[in-house]
């Protein structure tokens, strides 16, 4: 018996969650942007309440969507960023591959998981 699930399925199930969070967020700065054009009262004071807690709490339903399927997380911003895989370390490579451990770099601030040692990134060409 096979348990495991088909990759194509799995990679179609988070394309169709991406899609979902970014129609979640393009439908909240809809809401945002039209309620600027609302007359300035309590029930806009609610709404911007409102539409801060949607925004936070899709921004945090990403970030444990990014961390179940094993994404490294910026921790430099709240709700965490997931980091993408952008090179790796040549110092620990091993005898099999001329590629050492992955480097994850944050999309929005740039910091990385290479600390303080030099990297290659995927499109460079080896020195």
């Amino acid at each position: 018996m096979n348990n495991m699930p088909d990759p194509a399925t799995v990679v179609a199930g988070i394309s169709a969650l991406k899609s979902t969070f970014d129609a979640l967020r393009a439908a909240i700065g809809l809401v945002k942007d039209t309620k600027d054009l609302l007359p300035k009262d309590e029930k806009t004071a609610a709404i911007t309440a409102a539409l801060a807690t949607a925004d936070s709490s899709s921004r945090v339903a990403e970030a444990e969507v990014a961390k179940a399927l094993g994404y490294e997380l910026c921790r430099a911003h709240f709700p965490p960023i997931a980091m993408l895989s952008v090179g790796y370390h040549v110092a620990n490579a091993d005898e099999f591959s001329q590629m050492g451990k992955i480097v994850f770099e944050c999309p929005q601030c740039k910091a990385n998981t290479a600390g303080p040692y030099k990297f290659r990134r995927y499109h460079e060409t080896p020195v």
